[in-house]
């Protein structure tokens, strides 16, 4: 990657999948070096080296310094991913693990990416769909988010922070009708025993507070979809 930029020239950034690998983003492991650069500073072809153009301006707001290398912002590589031929599972990885990491605004990505939604950004309608259902920090809380949607149901507030004070601070997956909060148990997060304790110590404590609390796992979400609206349309006094 070194060796990169000093073929391409100062001008460039990292994004694409190499981007994607330096911010930490999840699904992104191959070895391919990608950079974006102005079609001004655009050089001849550079071995080994993807090098991508675009018209469009690259602001020092929309790059930083990842382990010493010029980077993409993570906002800046999720909006030009068709520029870097990212697929549609690819972009989703990005966006939801860009949240969880605090790299991102959902809201202020959602906003550029309608901003800029026309048929002559290549892609563009293709982020759009990536952005319809996101919000949660993994593919377990999007899939949530697509049963609900599917189903014809409220969209829920998704991430806030309950508590404060004398209460602990717990970031809940979603919260239906200011009262009734759902959980989405994945395999890492919550396998160990002491883990098994801090969920049933937020239990408690949302309990504490007046929340009423949903927990569907894995397994749940993704092999019994009905049985989840099922339970989720009775918490909520059966409306639709």
């Amino acid at each position: 990657m070194a060796s990169a930029l000093l073929e391409v020239g100062p001008a460039a950034a990292f994004g694409g999948r190499s981007g994607a690998r330096l911010l930490g983003l999840d699904g992104f492991e191959a070895d391919a070096v990608e950079v974006l650069v102005s079609r001004a500073n655009r050089r001849t072809r550079v071995r080994g080296v993807c090098v991508h153009c675009t018209t469009e301006p690259i602001p020092r707001s929309d790059v930083h310094r990842v382990e010493g290398f010029v980077c993409l912002r993570a906002e800046r590589l999720i909006l030009d991913a068709a520029r870097f031929g990212l697929t549609r599972n690819e972009i989703e990885n990005a966006i939801d693990s860009a949240v969880r990491l605090r790299l991102v605004s959902e809201r202020r990505l959602r906003e550029r990416a309608l901003a800029r939604h026309t048929p002559a950004v290549p892609g563009s309608r293709v982020l759009l769909d990536a952005l319809v259902d996101s919000g949660g920090e993994s593919r377990l809380e999007r899939t949530f988010l697509r049963i609900v949607r599917q189903a014809g149901l409220d969209r829920p507030a998704t991430q806030l922070v309950h508590g404060g004070g004398d209460q602990a601070r717990a970031r809940v997956d979603f919260l239906f009708d200011s009262d009734l909060v759902v959980e989405v148990a994945g395999h890492g997060t919550h396998a160990t025993r002491r883990q098994r304790q801090r969920d049933a110590e937020r239990h408690t404590d949302l309990t504490l507070a007046g929340r009423r609390v949903l927990t569907f796992t894995y397994e749940d979400v993704f092999e019994r979809p009905d049985w989840v609206l099922i339970r989720l349309r009775r918490a909520r006094g059966g409306t639709a």
